[in-house]
């Protein structure tokens, strides 16, 4: 089985020159944000495309950012995945036709569509991407990954939390209610993962018939406690933990770098 922590992440890859440079990159995701706006230097209806809130202009479009990485990925023998970071489900509603032509399944690159669609820690103040409609939409591209998260708090003066059952349990209520048929990945943010080992390792039981997994990340200067998260990675497994961490925190997990797992 893989090692999926083996697998390496580009970030934010929202304009041009980024998505260039990662496209040369050994990475193998590109993840990127998605926000309605407007093309530098034009006007219009707002469409989807590449930024990070608060911003609203780009040099890339998502039906750009897609086909670029779909040309890329004809010529290559090495596919380059996309985990697309819808900030809105307006949209990620009108991104539904661009995504479309690349969620058919003779299209084989990775595809991933993420939202953070419920509150989470610690007392998270952004408001989630709608649930519903994010599941609703998501099952338009069977093929695609549903990459669904909490809303965190956490970081700078906040350096103590945990996801609560009561935050897991609303995610497995969803996952059921909404008869999800794909395969699912949650994102859960490092320093609150490592403190939330029972209700994870429940969570991921509970999903493992939608080849469920789970993404660690983390932002710089987070508080992770480095050997529960160790201990999490190890438990949930390697075949079943993606790991996207600025390198320091890598290094100091010390994860097996084997690209394979026995099992």
């Amino acid at each position: 089985m893989k090692n999926l922590t083996t697998v390496t992440w580009a970030h934010a890859v929202n304009n041009k020159t980024y998505l260039e440079a990662a496209l040369a990159s050994e990475v193998a995701m590109l993840e990127a944000d998605i926000v309605l706006g407007h093309l530098t230097g034009h006007d219009g209806p707002p469409i989807p495309i590449m930024a990070h809130p608060p911003a609203t202009t780009s040099d890339l479009s998502l039906a750009e950012f897609l086909s670029t990485v779909a040309q890329y990925n004809n010529v290559n023998n090495k596919q380059k995945g996309v985990k697309l970071d819808f900030k809105s489900i307006e949209v990620f509603s009108k991104s539904q036709e661009l995504i479309a032509p690349y969620s058919k399944p003779q299209v084989t690159f990775p595809l991933w569509l993420n939202a953070d669609i419920l509150p989470g820690p610690v007392k998270a103040t952004t408001t989630p991407v709608d649930p519903i409609k994010f599941i609703e939409l998501g099952a338009n591209h069977p093929r695609a990954v549903l990459c669904m998260g909490w809303t965190t708090r956490y970081g700078g003066n906040i350096t103590e939390g945990e996801y609560t059952p009561e935050q897991i349990g609303s995610m497995l209520r969803l996952v059921n209610e909404q008869k999800i048929n794909q395969t699912i990945t949650f994102p859960v943010r490092a320093g609150l993962a490592c403190n939330s080992q029972p209700v994870l390792l429940d969570l991921l039981r509970e999903t493992a018939s939608l080849n469920s997994s789970m993404t660690v990340w983390s932002s710089e200067g987070d508080s992770v406690e480095v050997g529960r998260l160790k201990a999490l990675i190890l438990t949930v497994g390697l075949e079943r933990t993606y790991l996207d961490v600025p390198h320091d925190l890598a290094a100091k997990l010390n994860l097996p770098s084997t690209d394979k797992v026995k099992h």
